[in-house]
């Protein structure tokens, strides 16, 4: 990941109160990637799990492209000297890289919406963003780059023409988006919802509240915190932000910003609100969350409904979120991500837009669920059970549960096929499906179920 940016190697040091070491060199671009450097750049390496950017702290400097790094390895310092290079030492380069960000957000006074939940994070800031873009130049997260490395890159990218700025925050472990929101210092925060997200690492939804109420850690004192009003654990929330004198407005099919009325089809989601009616051009029942979030956004920054109104009537959905695809038959392409809160919507959308089809769930694991997810999986499956669907496809570990639960719940068990592998699972689907089937895909992101998708469109 690399950014334009014009600064000298002594102010980034002096900014971030590291060493520097050796003559003060120009800088046009940070980089993280050894691979991307352009000319006079400051590589910032960082240390991984299964790779440590330090060891091509040389590598880069031959290329003669990098002027200056950052580095927490005392042993490393010197090669700035064999190479006419600047070296910053530091105690750890991932925070210096965060303190870089924070540093430069610190030259802006706009507002900044930061953006978390455990689910509709991105398609809530693309909303959000493209509301406030017609206002003026707005920044906005890319992609996934929601942590401890693209939020600071993000944030890099701010320049004078900014009028706003959306960013995604995103975690698996406590203490992550503390970190992100200090670096982000957002004026407004967006909590979309509070569910069973990573587990694994935070081991209940409590737990998930607390980590996603941290993003209030970066926020001063008058802030506004626009929370889901129908989600677990708001108390937790709303206990921190009352602490922090932060102003909490809700949002939701209940709240202080809540739709008279909403409709889900195959192609649009309307939200009714304050005797408006807001078409978006999107499938799905969450994106009728994220346009409750949106027009709460809009309200704090004293946007008219109506502009609102026009800005999402042109709104593109996000990629693998409740993508309606035709092939062989309707393919609901919900490939992106799982947990079960999603596995509800996805369930919930289906049955109200297609109440009169044959719909067939094809689902695999949902992970990082840790000890609970036998439990959590033979719940969804349960949910999928009584939400009009017929049949039941599943390959993956944990995905076997799904069966049980759904089995317990009214499913015969020759509505349910369980297969050893995708592939096995893709040929008996496609001898299965008629032309006027719904078919919705869904798993993890580590189950890379868009190949069963790229079947079923073939």
């Amino acid at each position: 990941m690399i950014v334009r940016f014009e600064t000298t190697s002594q102010t980034i040091a002096d900014a971030i109160h590291a060493v520097h070491h050796g003559s003060v060199q120009p800088v046009q671009y940070i980089t993280t990637d050894s691979r991307l450097v352009e000319h006079k750049s400051l590589f910032v390496p960082i240390a991984g799990n299964t790779f440590d950017g330090h060891d091509f702290i040389e590598d880069v400097c031959k290329t003669g492209k990098c002027t200056s790094f950052l580095t927490h390895k005392q042993d490393t310092v010197h090669i700035a000297d064999h190479y006419n290079a600047s070296a910053i030492y530091c105690s750890d380069t991932l925070q210096a890289y965060a303190a870089i960000a924070r540093w430069h957000r610190k030259k802006f006074d706009i507002p900044v919406i930061g953006v978390t939940g455990t689910n509709g994070k991105t398609t809530t800031k693309e909303m959000i963003a493209h509301v406030l873009s017609t206002e003026g130049e707005c920044l906005k997260t890319q992609k996934n780059y929601n942590n401890e490395i693209g939020v600071p890159f993000t944030i890099l990218h701010l320049h004078n023409n900014h009028k706003f700025a959306v960013i995604e925050m995103g975690m698996n472990h406590p203490g992550e988006i503390s970190r992100l929101s200090q670096v982000a210092l957002p004026t407004t925060a967006v909590i979309t919802n509070i569910g069973e997200g990573h587990l694994e690492f935070l081991g209940s939804t409590e737990n998930v509240a607390h980590a996603k109420a941290e993003i209030l850690d970066g926020m001063a004192s008058g802030s506004i915190c626009i929370l889901n009003n129908d989600t677990k654990h708001i108390d937790i929330i709303k206990k921190k932000a009352q602490e922090k004198n932060i102003s909490v407005i809700t949002f939701g099919l209940s709240g202080d910003i809540a739709p008279t009325s909403y409709a889900l089809f195959h192609n649009k989601t309307v939200v009714e609100y304050d005797g408006v009616e807001i078409t978006v051009p999107a499938y799905g029942f969450h994106n009728v969350y994220a346009a409750i979030a949106t027009i709460a956004v809009a309200r704090v920054m004293g946007k008219p409904i109506v502009k609102v109104k026009e800005a999402l009537h042109n709104f593109t959905p996000v990629a693998m979120r409740s993508d309606i695809r035709k092939g062989r038959c309707t393919i609901i392409d919900d490939c992106y991500n799982a947990n079960p809160l999603s596995m509800e919507y996805a369930f919930k959308s289906a049955s109200m837009v297609f109440p009169d089809k044959r719909k067939i769930a094809v689902l695999s694991d949902m992970k990082e669920l840790g000890s609970l997810s036998r439990d959590l999986h033979h719940e969804v499956g349960g949910k999928l059970a009584i939400s009009g669907f017929s049949h039941l496809f599943i390959w993956g570990n944990d995905a076997r549960y799904y069966a049980d639960g759904a089995t317990k719940h009214g499913f015969d068990t020759s509505q349910v096929k369980i297969f050893d592998t995708k592939e096995e699972l893709i040929a008996s689907l496609l001898q299965f499906v008629h032309s006027d089937d719904v078919v919705l895909v869904k798993g993890s992101r580590s189950m890379k179920m868009e190949e069963v998708v790229n079947a079923l469109e073939q």
